[in-house]
């Protein structure tokens, strides 16, 4: 199952509209920034060393920024994936 690490205040919602574009099941763990520095969690920097979000997790693979992932979404789930 595809998981997407969503960070308060990033660019999750086009990796979730594309997952609902494509009938994908998925997951959502939620991750809050800290409110003075605005910085992620250390649970987040487990996922992605930077703390970045939106990141995917794919079974064993991870993907980070938006646009890599709609773009790994649409060549593995896309209608003309095989």
């Amino acid at each position: 199952m595809i998981t997407v690490h969503h960070l308060n205040n990033s660019r999750s919602q086009r990796v979730l509209w594309l997952l609902e574009e494509l009938g994908l099941d998925y997951e959502i763990k939620f991750y809050q920034r800290d409110p003075k520095t605005m910085l992620a969690p250390l649970e987040l920097l487990k996922v992605h060393p930077l703390g970045k979000s939106p990141v995917i997790t794919d079974g064993e693979l991870t993907v980070a920024e938006s646009g890599n992932i709609v773009e790994y979404l649409l060549e593995r789930y896309g209608a003309d994936s095989g």
